[in-house]
């Protein structure tokens, strides 16, 4: 009897111990997307979103902003596009997807979550078994972060540097 009350006691204090009530917190978070030149006018851009929605441009070449601009995104399009890396299963992709081929631009994507940077190298990536849904992925970081603002000029690819 006695050993039946001890249990029953330890479970009722296991009960009533506090539990988390929310999804541990991803702590310091960067999503990091370069595109890079090619032998033509791709653009030549890095941008970087941080948990708390601050995105960070910096053109390079053949885009209509050279330099650093910065703007702001809600804390939901953060965590929609951290699901997307999810998604992905981004964390345990290939280091690179490399075609080929040559003439092509590198697209450079780099999550920073609790602690561990993941990066994947695309140069032409889908030919070399790279999963759409990444470059899905890239798509939609430019799209969140807006970057056609610094990198069309007047909605158009820019095909030379003033």
């Amino acid at each position: 009897m006695r050993g039946f009350l001890i249990m029953a006691l330890s479970a009722l204090m296991m009960a009533c111990a506090p539990t988390a009530t929310s999804a541990p917190a991803d702590g310091p978070v960067t999503m990091t997307l370069t595109r890079s030149i090619c032998f033509g006018f791709c653009p030549d851009y890095t941008v970087s979103i941080d948990q708390d929605g601050v995105v960070r441009y910096e053109g390079r070449r053949f885009v209509n902003v050279t330099g650093v601009q910065q703007s702001q995104v809600s804390a939901a399009e953060v965590q929609a596009l951290l699901a997307r890396f999810d998604a992905v299963d981004f964390m345990s992709l290939r280091d690179e997807y490399r075609s080929p081929v040559s003439d092509m631009p590198t697209y450079t994507l780099t999550l920073t979550r609790n602690g561990r940077t993941k990066t994947v190298i695309d140069y032409a990536g889908t030919g070399a078994g790279m999963p759409q849904a990444v470059r899905d992925l890239e798509a939609e970081i430019d799209r969140v972060a807006n970057t056609a603002q610094w990198v069309l000029r007047n909605g158009e690819p820019v095909r030379g540097q003033r």
